[in-house]
């Protein structure tokens, strides 16, 4: 035992070994915790934008665009998002299982606190209408993000060829037809005899709203059903209009 003892000693002295000092651990552990948070938090930003995306979606359009219910589905679920969680959600348990005291705790429990944790706060995010800025910046920013994502966006009614137009109401013509600006500029003279008015639409010009029905000709439109857009996080018709032109769906001939 005191040749081990001897041994060590001058392998330390030899090597010029030397105890790490107290503030370099606690740096280390306090920078783990921090790595962490950081990923905690992206992974709350990105679920906010997937409970967006879901949430605002319009599940009940597929049929203007020749889908079925599940065609549409699919190609409407955020994949891209869901990746981006999935990967911050995985480096969130790998920066706290290396803390401390991260050890005694199991692959489940880490696992378990960051989803916890990242739902609750992108919950928290997609309110304070995170959600959609965050959506909004990259559809500007990104020339692929839309192409991926062109039947989950909003943008999805920018489609009059298709049945699906969106605008801001201008001008009351009679109690059957009104005036609409679309995201492009572009007026269009709404017919709305017999038409479904969704959520009672009271007030009707400086309105913003989705319109379902058929394209006459290039200036007019018969609407089948009309609803209103929900103003959440500061959406309007420029959101509609992103930086990078929206690549919609283009009609089938």
């Amino acid at each position: 035992m005191k040749d081990l003892s001897t041994n060590i000693l001058e392998k330390i002295k030899g090597e010029h070994i030397a105890p790490i000092p107290r503030w370099k651990f606690l740096l280390k552990n306090y920078g783990k915790w921090a790595a962490f948070a950081l990923f905690v938090l992206l992974g709350s930003i990105s679920i906010s934008v997937v409970i967006f995306m879901l949430i605002d979606h319009d599940w009940d359009i597929y049929k203007y665009l020749d889908k079925s219910f599940w065609e549409y589905l699919l190609l409407s679920l955020p994949y891209f998002w869901f990746l981006l969680v999935s990967a911050f959600l995985v480096f969130a348990w790998h920066d706290l299982k290396k803390t401390k005291t991260g050890y005694k705790y199991g692959f489940i429990k880490i696992g378990f606190v960051s989803i916890l944790l990242s739902i609750f706060f992108g919950i928290v995010f997609f309110y304070a209408g995170l959600g959609i800025k965050i959506d909004k910046i990259f559809a500007d920013n990104l020339p692929y993000y839309q192409k991926i994502h062109q039947y989950s966006r909003p943008s999805i009614w920018r489609n009059p060829e298709k049945g699906l137009l969106i605008g801001r109401i201008t001008k009351k013509i009679d109690d059957n037809n009104f005036r609409v600006e679309d995201p492009d500029k572009r007026s269009w003279i709404i017919n709305c005899l017999n038409c479904i008015f969704k959520n009672r639409i009271a007030n009707l010009e400086g309105m913003i709203v989705k319109i379902m029905g058929k394209k006459i000709d290039d200036n007019n439109f018969q609407a089948l059903e009309i609803r209103p857009l929900e103003p959440r996080g500061g959406m309007n018709l420029e959101y509609f209009l992103p930086k990078i032109p929206s690549p919609v769906p283009s009609p089938e001939r």
